[in-house]
């Protein structure tokens, strides 16, 4: 047996003891660098908290205070004004006003700059004070003008800023504690007298480090649960902790895992959780003789019993975690079982390669520390985002159906995502109509995109672009017409408080108007939409535009994206083909535009509504869904159903409300027979919401 200097076996302890101690720390600390140390992911989790029902009661009577300061006489209305402003607080169309204002308090926090940071969320007050026309018109008539609501204000000595700046302390030890501890793991193996005793000690050290992150978790959870969330602070730590427990208990759990199949394995054993299940069963109902034994058992019993009444939420979510461990080695047991176990042969007693073996503990170690490695990159690095990957595709189905193959393209109905540039996963879009991205929506079955571009400008703010001047004036009119008014207003004080340098000429990007209200460079969504249809080769796609963009400019954004060979140009007076032959020949994204045409030039950048036509689209009610001709002939072949309701802030309510199939199928069927033709694309607010594509498969002939 190979082994290295002698090595006293209580320094070894003490070595592993330390070790164990380092790597459950640098865990701890890895877990939270994560989780804090990035914009975006701290935005999310500001607005999961504000989410909270808690969090978003407790923000709303604040606010409330706030409005009442400015105007003592609405004291009389104090539960009409706070119930319309915690359900602004805590709608889902809210999020990316939440996420954008937290980026930037976070920004303006890890800066080396001086001065209070309150600029954003003075923006979001200003947003909630819009929001209440609508929610309480009594109330706001009686709002003193340029009224503002401050939430908070934060500076570089305040305690939240003291936080993030001692999170950036995390980024240190996140990989200097571990490392510390991985080296006093090895050091402790490598000295050992026997190195598989060594290797065993490891895993219970990994194990170890594993149930102390646990214990740490446990013991923040429990304070957490303890936490008055009738006040902000207390509702505040309470969903702060659940936001970030989750990876936490995740990372522990691993972490105990690799340390129980590294030590078993070392040890020439498999995982036999049933055996170790019937010990703590026995533990646990058989008495134990010695008395010492005996009152570590009963305060072991007195411990689960008070957290369990004091958080029955923290025990569901400890005993979850075991269960996933127990259920891991299972598996990992089962499979065992196909290892070849020792034998001795006759006279020679030669061993097989087993899990006893030392070839097989070599094995089984190795596995151990691959399987520690990967659980911590899982459970620590940033999840990639990106195209989806390619799928094998039937290659007898058009747009999923068979039966679809055959039909003209204008005989074929299509879900359709209307504003699916406007995405609440995406950073800086106020009042998003749909839950992710271009890309997103087409894997979620989304056929036809509609999208506005207009022209805009980088900054030096990192995230924010600027209407183009020679676009402005148009897209503040767009967005007074579109908009929430205390949407273009914040946007406006937004751009003349930051004041931020351009850093480039005016380009393309996609915009509900102004720009300052949210923004995505159209290039890179064109490339990803390309990129999407090449990897599901019997798709046809449609995209819609809202033109503020010139259409050469437009054939040059395609051109770089490398769209031109996808597209489809229509022949003067021949009928639209089958989707089949589209399919075939390979020329199956079709394109329009509202505003004009590619002409002769651009043939495939149609004139949309000279082959559309819709119904209208300022609908404030579910009774004002009507089958009238908005724009386009009602002689074109193609049918747009405007599906959405006016509202900005209930959104996601709305949504739900007006694409249910009892609301939307009736409502296409009507227009099918007013109009007499096939709705073509069924456009929809928050396609998660509802039953668009059950109401699309009905009109296909399908479901």
């Amino acid at each position: 047996m190979t082994s290295g200097p002698p090595l006293n076996p209580l320094r070894g302890a003490r070595i592993t003891g330390m070790a164990a101690v380092l790597l459950a720390l640098g865990l701890l600390a890895g877990s939270l660098n994560f989780q804090l140390l990035d914009g975006p992911r701290f935005a999310r989790h500001v607005d999961e908290v504000r989410q909270d029902p808690a969090v978003s009661a407790e923000a709303g009577a604040v606010i409330t205070a706030q409005i009442l300061t400015a105007d003592p006489d609405l004291v009389v209305a104090r539960p009409l004004v706070q119930a319309a402003v915690v359900a602004v607080v805590g709608s889902d169309a809210f999020s990316p006003v939440v996420r954008f204002a937290a980026q930037e308090a976070y920004r303006t926090l890890t800066e080396d700059r001086s001065g209070p940071v309150s600029l954003r969320l003075t923006d979001l007050g200003a947003v909630v004070a819009g929001a209440l026309p609508e929610l309480a018109p009594g109330v706001a008539a009686k709002l003193p003008p340029n009224f503002a609501v401050t939430l908070a204000e934060v500076d570089q000595t305040s305690l939240v800023a003291r936080v993030v700046h001692l999170a950036h302390l995390l980024a240190l030890l996140a990989w200097l504690l571990p490392a510390l501890g991985l080296l006093l793991l090895i050091a402790g193996w490598w000295r050992a007298q026997d190195r598989p005793a060594g290797a065993v000690r490891t895993g219970r050290a990994v194990a170890a480090a594993g149930a102390g992150l646990g214990l740490l978790t446990l013991i923040g959870a429990l304070a957490a649960a303890r936490a008055d969330t009738s006040t902000l602070r207390g509702a505040l730590l309470a969903a702060g902790w659940g936001t970030l427990s989750s990876g936490l208990w995740w990372t522990a759990g691993a972490t105990v895992l690799a340390g129980v199949v590294l030590a078993l394995v070392s040890a020439g054993r498999e995982p036999r959780p049933t055996v170790a299940l019937g010990h703590a069963w026995r533990w646990v109902s058989r008495p134990p003789e010695r008395s010492a034994a005996q009152v570590v058992r009963g305060m072991a019993f007195v411990a689960a019993g008070a957290a369990v009444l004091v958080s029955p939420t923290v025990t569901v979510q400890l005993l979850t975690v075991l269960a996933g461990v127990f259920l891991v080695l299972l598996g990992v047991e089962q499979i065992g079982r196909l290892v070849p176990r020792p034998a001795l042969r006759a006279r020679t007693a030669v061993r097989e390669p087993g899990l006893g073996s030392r070839r097989g503990r070599a094995v089984g170690a190795v596995v151990a520390v691959a399987l520690l490695i990967a659980v911590l990159l899982v459970g620590i690095l940033p999840t990639q985002r990106g195209i989806p990957a390619a799928t094998a595709a039937d290659s007898s189905t058009c747009n999923g159906h068979v039966e679809l193959c055959a039909r003209r393209y204008n005989d074929v109905a299509y879900p359709a995502a209307h504003n699916a540039m406007s995405a609440v996963d995406e950073p800086g879009w106020f009042l998003a109509e749909q839950p992710t991205g271009p890309v997103g929506l087409l894997e979620r079955g989304v056929r036809v995109l509609l999208i506005d571009t207009w022209y805009g400008q980088p900054t030096t703010r990192a995230g924010f672009t600027v209407t183009a001047p020679r676009s402005y004036a148009a897209a503040l009119a767009a967005s007074k017409d579109d908009n929430d008014p205390a949407v273009v207003i914040s946007a406006l004080r937004l751009r003349a408080a930051l004041t931020p340098a351009t850093t480039g000429p005016p380009v393309p990007y996609l915009c509900h108007g102004l720009c300052e209200t949210g923004s995505t460079p159209l290039e890179p969504v064109l490339r990803d939409v390309g990129a999407w249809m090449r990897i599901h080769p019997r798709e046809v796609v449609t995209l819609f535009i809202e033109d503020s963009v010139t259409p050469e400019d437009t054939a040059a954004v395609f051109d770089q994206a490398g769209l031109l060979p996808l597209v489809h140009t229509p022949v003067p007076g021949q009928p639209w083909p089958t989707l089949g032959s589209m399919i075939g020949s390979g020329h199956r994204l079709v394109v329009l535009s509202e505003r004009k045409g590619g002409g002769a030039l651009h043939p495939w950048l149609q004139q949309g509504f000279d082959v559309v036509q819709d119904t209208p689209y300022t609908n404030p009610t579910p009774a004002d869904l009507v089958c009238t001709l908005n724009r386009g002939a009602a002689s074109d072949p193609l049918l747009l159903i405007n599906n959405w309701l006016s509202g900005f802030t209930t959104l996601v309510s709305d949504a739900r409300k007006v694409n249910a199939r009892s609301v939307l199928q009736p409502y296409v069927d009507r227009c099918r027979a007013e109009r007499e033709r096939l709705p073509n694309y069924v456009a929809v607010n928050f396609v998660d919401q509802g039953d668009l594509f059950a109401v699309v498969d009905h009109l296909n002939g399908f479901g």
